[in-house]
């Protein structure tokens, strides 16, 4: 057995806990770049955070992100504002871009230069070589877990990709996960990114480079995640259920993070690429076809998340496997998600060009190896 598992993040759970931000803050800095979306800023969600931070004497630089992904432009404008105020500390307020947006924020800030020669694959391989400023997340989406993760994903509509700015510096210093942050969020939204953070934890967890540790917290995320999104589409303010996916959405970071993810996030880092396809949505759509896909290389593990299901050990693995499958395309069919990718009308003559954009690192942690010919063969299936 060799293996490593890593996560410098402070992680702070509970109903009310955005409320003691400030307390955190207090011993991380004076003045902070706060990053967040309009809608918490606007249905006052934002207050109570914001008012801890006054009550320590800590000034704030408020910066709504745009809508979106975060860009190569905003993240670029974020880092400007947050070093020319001189801000020593940044606090994310929102879902996966927001907290995104201020990892890219809190790096560039301390180490200065253009986020586009940082990004794998496409830049100058400019390495983050100073600590980022200290960064206090605080998610308000259970999908992308990234106040658990050490990247920032950067896309350019310009440049037609979808890159990730990527450093251990990167991994915020505090993880608040107040359910309270949740409640607003649209069905829509909450089975889109719910349905991204299942299928981070079941290919974390069949991926090729798990460990004892992702494996169980990727089974512990499952068997509340599984069960709770499926209330939470239903009825926005059953709290138990949407602290549930909150927990499991950070699980799921911590586990991509040290585990890698597999064929679905290949794909959706492609299409989001090249179509501004929304990332959640596109995973849903992938993820009971990648599941299937993987069926024969990991059926030992998939039976057991089948097994979460039904709570039958007496049943056959093959059947615990197929019940997992038909309960996601059921998921899927209930949430509005489309069976396949036609919806998103994909120029054949583009195949080759999102098959290249997809074979990145998620695509290595499948385990099955899949190679740009039968990236094609599942392509053409699909769309």
């Amino acid at each position: 057995m060799n293996f490593q598992f890593y996560t410098p993040t402070q992680i702070v759970v509970g109903r009310g806990e955005s409320a003691r931000a400030g307390d955190f803050a207090a011993s991380l800095g004076q003045k902070a770049f706060v990053v967040m979306s309009r809608s918490l800023s606007e249905n006052g969600a934002a207050k109570p955070v914001l008012d801890s931070l006054a009550a320590k004497k800590i000034s704030c630089v408020e910066y709504i992100k745009p809508p979106g992904e975060p860009t190569v432009e905003t993240a670029d404008d974020a880092a400007r504002q947050a070093a020319g105020a001189r801000c020593d500390l940044v606090l994310s307020l929102g879902g996966g871009a927001v907290i995104d947006l201020a990892k890219a924020a809190a790096g560039l800030a301390s180490n200065g230069g253009a986020i586009q020669d940082y990004l794998e694959g496409v830049g100058k391989g400019l390495q983050i070589t100073r600590p980022a400023l200290p960064h206090i997340a605080l998610p308000s989406t259970a999908g992308a877990g990234a106040e658990m993760t050490r990247n920032a994903v950067i896309r350019s509509q310009q440049g037609r990709f979808k890159k990730s700015f990527r450093s251990p510096h990167l991994y915020p210093t505090v993880a608040i996960l107040d359910a309270q942050l949740s409640l607003s969020l649209p069905p829509q939204q909450t089975a889109y990114s719910g349905m991204d953070a299942i299928t981070q934890l079941i290919e974390s967890y069949i991926s090729r480079r798990a460990t004892p540790l992702t494996d169980a917290l990727a089974l512990y995320g499952l068997e509340r995640a599984l069960f709770s999104i499926r209330e939470v589409y239903k009825d926005g303010s059953a709290v138990e259920h949407r602290e549930n996916m909150l927990l499991a959405s950070s699980l799921s970071g911590l586990c991509l993070a040290n585990a890698g993810l597999g064929m679905a996030h290949g794909f959706a880092s492609g299409l989001g690429a090249l179509y501004d396809a929304p990332h959640g949505k596109v995973c849903a759509v992938l993820l009971p076809h990648a599941v299937k896909f993987n069926r024969c290389a990991q059926l030992d593990k998939l039976a057991r998340i089948g097994r979460l299901l039904t709570g039958d050990a007496s049943l056959p693995k093959g059947d615990c496997a197929d019940l997992l499958i038909q309960y996601l395309y059921d998921l899927n069919r209930e949430f509005g998600i489309p069976a396949d990718l036609r919806e998103f009308n994909i120029p054949k003559d583009e195949h080759p060009l999102l098959i290249k954009m997809s074979m990145g690192n998620s695509m290595s942690g499948n385990p099955i190896t899949i190679t740009e010919n039968v990236a094609r063969t599942i392509l053409e299936a699909l769309s």
